[in-house]
């Protein structure tokens, strides 16, 4: 999670998601949208905006997990 309250995503691969996309945690709950794609082409990042900022519990629980774009 960055100073404003951004997260911070790494793809899995090349196939990139465009920005606006939403992207959902393992139990299908939307967590956010992407803003922002950046970072090499092979592996890009994406910032994420979540829906609400997550309690320090959440956002522990959220490190190293995955995120899915619909």
């Amino acid at each position: 999670m960055t100073p404003n309250g951004l997260l911070t995503v790494r793809a899995n691969g090349p196939d990139v998601a465009e920005e606006g996309t939403p992207v959902r945690d393992a139990r299908g709950l939307v967590r956010g949208r992407i803003i922002r794609v950046f970072g090499p082409i092979a592996r890009p990042y994406y910032s994420v905006r979540p829906r609400r900022l997550p309690a320090a519990a959440e956002g522990l629980a959220l490190l190293g997990s995955s995120l899915v774009r619909d």
